[in-house]
């Protein structure tokens, strides 16, 4: 007789898992994220600001009740600044990232052409200056050039009509009236 009460009493729950709580899968509040960090809750907020942990808020609530996960904070925790190794891990392995190597040799390749675009322009600018001192100094003795023409031209004017006058005086004997 004492078998059945044996099983009865290994269906029921034991007192001591009872009073055990399950693991939370989810931190609801200031205070169990900085428990599950095993720091402040100052300093947990802190690192929400500073740092980036990740928490969660009620949509349109800026600071309003906080949720996070604890997966999500592990991760945070696992690939934080602190760590030198997971730094060097994570250089690492950009600096064999093929797509990675690909943009910075872009990036270097753009270097170049806005260096070589500013010696462009400064260049042009230069041409633009010497071609406008150009063109003032053809504009400056084309009138010099025009004026002095019609210097040449007003000296010839008169001194035809001088000369016009003295082959007409030396031809007739002067005027008739």
């Amino acid at each position: 007789m004492q078998a059945p009460k044996e099983v009865f009493h290994q269906e029921r729950p034991t007192p001591t898992s009872v009073n055990k709580k399950p693991e939370l899968k989810y931190l609801t509040s200031w205070k169990e994220i900085a428990n599950y960090l095993g720091k402040g809750v100052r300093t947990v907020q802190r690192y929400e600001a500073e740092l980036g942990l990740p928490v969660r808020r009620p949509a349109g609530k800026s600071r309003a009740a906080v949720m996070a996960t604890r997966a999500e904070i592990d991760a945070w925790v696992d690939s934080s600044p602190i760590r030198p190794a997971v730094q060097r891990s994570v250089s690492e392995m950009v600096a064999h990232d093929p797509q990675l190597n690909e943009i910075r040799e872009g990036v270097r390749e753009m270097h170049e052409l806005r260096r070589q675009m500013s010696a462009l322009r400064a260049e042009t600018r230069s041409s633009l200056n010497l071609l406008i001192a150009g063109l003032q100094l053809l504009r400056n003795s084309s009138k010099a050039q025009r004026t002095h023409s019609k210097e040449i031209e007003s000296a010839l004017h008169s001194s035809s009509k001088l000369a016009w006058h003295s082959v007409a005086a030396n031809d007739g004997g002067g005027e008739t009236n």
